[in-house]
């Protein structure tokens, strides 16, 4: 049953419509008690909502972070599955931005993402791979400019982007900052 709810939310994220518990109820096809027997309210629902649609992206970066591979694959696996996630991942990261607190983005993606990426750099850093910076810094500027990225075309609003050409465009600049040759 929560996964008709889920999947329920995520299409009325995805069509831009209002949100609320009558009509999640509705297009979930429960009747409005049954889904505040799962949920008390609408934050607990969008907090639930969260965490399943967050769970296959943890999971996609958690293979592409694992320790034992080269921090350059580690990094263009993470350009590419992020670039090819955009489509996805858009609408929904614009609608919870207003459920959401700063802090509970900034541990999310300290986590998921900045943690695993400068600990990618660190490796590449003691490989003689990439540039001797502080890790951090440049996960966060790898990360930057992909947002970065993703914002202009949101913000733009170009209906026929070319996202692989975004990201090879990414993918060059980087290399220019990063790779030691």
């Amino acid at each position: 049953m929560k996964r008709e709810i889920v999947t329920a939310v995520l299409s009325l994220i995805d069509k831009d419509a209002p949100i609320t518990m009558e009509v999640v109820a509705k297009h979930s096809g429960v009747a409005k008690g049954t889904l505040y027997n799962y949920f008390a309210n609408k934050e607990e629902l969008f907090h639930y909502v969260h965490n399943e649609f967050i769970g296959p992206f943890t999971e996609e970066k958690r293979r592409i972070f694992k320790e034992d591979r080269d921090p350059m694959d580690n990094l263009c696996d993470f350009l590419d599955y992020t670039f090819k996630s955009f489509d996805r991942v858009s609408k929904y990261f614009m609608f919870m931005q207003k459920y959401r607190t700063v802090e509970e983005d900034i541990i999310e993606k300290n986590e998921i993402i900045i943690t695993p990426l400068a600990n990618a750099i660190k490796k590449g850093i003691e490989n003689g791979q990439i540039v001797d910076a502080d890790p951090i810094v440049l996960a966060e500027m790898i990360w930057g400019t992909i947002i970065g990225t993703f914002r202009s075309v949101m913000c733009q609003g170009i209906e026929n982007y070319d996202m692989e050409k975004k990201k090879e465009d990414v993918i060059r600049l980087l290399k220019r900052l990063l790779i030691v040759e």
